[in-house]
């Protein structure tokens, strides 16, 4: 048996692809629908000036978006359309990257806002701060979750060759890096930093919660 043969004897359902797409679908409007309320966001606050949840959302679309397409590149042109290819475990890697960036346009600019609401009563300072953390908490758990443990239950679950999903494993961790550098920077601009990214600074992004 060749290896293309060998390959295409793996048939995955296209329900399996759909389901993914629904969930691309609520991302997008969840990022679209917050990115909208950054903008609205009033009495002070400057979350809207914030670079990091803005740049986080707008990767979060654009990586749900590739991952759409990667979907439904990994279906064959066929009566049935089951999924064949590589490509539904990129789409995979691409929908928890994509995930994961809303959570962090979602959980950035908590800080901010609670302590802005603390401020206008000032007798419940305390319970905003347990609200403040224990909110970062509940994030940076859903964050580790579509950033590492999604991916990794991906690519151990894959059907696919071994060297494929090493292959895929070592791309998801260049994606990473990739963001990072954005990610970083934006966080730059928001400290007014005018110096060059460090790598302090980028390896911090590949444990984000800590910086929210």
């Amino acid at each position: 048996m060749t290896p293309s043969k060998r390959v295409h004897s793996i048939n995955i359902a296209v329900n399996v692809m759909r389901s993914r797409l629904t969930v691309i679908g609520f991302n997008i409007a969840v990022a679209s629908f917050q990115i909208n309320r950054l903008y609205g966001t009033s009495k002070g606050i400057d979350v809207a000036q914030q670079a990091s949840p803005h740049i986080s959302l707008l990767l979060a679309i654009a990586l749900s978006m590739a991952a759409m397409v990667s979907y439904i590149y990994s279906s064959e042109y066929d009566q049935a359309g089951t999924c064949t290819s590589w490509h539904l475990i990129a789409g995979d890697l691409l929908m928890y990257c994509g995930l994961a960036s809303t959570l962090s346009g979602f959980f950035i600019p908590i800080e901010l806002i609670l302590s802005v609401m603390a401020e206008e009563k000032q007798a419940l300072s305390i319970h905003f701060s347990s609200l403040k953390n224990l909110m970062l908490f509940v994030g940076s758990i859903s964050w580790f979750l579509a950033t590492y443990i999604g991916p990794l239950h991906a690519i151990s679950h894959s059907p696919f060759p071994k060297r494929t999903n090493m292959a895929l494993a070592f791309g998801y961790f260049i994606l990473l890096s990739s963001l990072g550098v954005i990610t970083a920077t934006a966080m730059a601009i928001d400290m007014n930093d005018a110096t060059s990214i460090s790598i302090n600074q980028w390896l911090i992004e590949f444990l984000q919660p800590i910086r929210w």
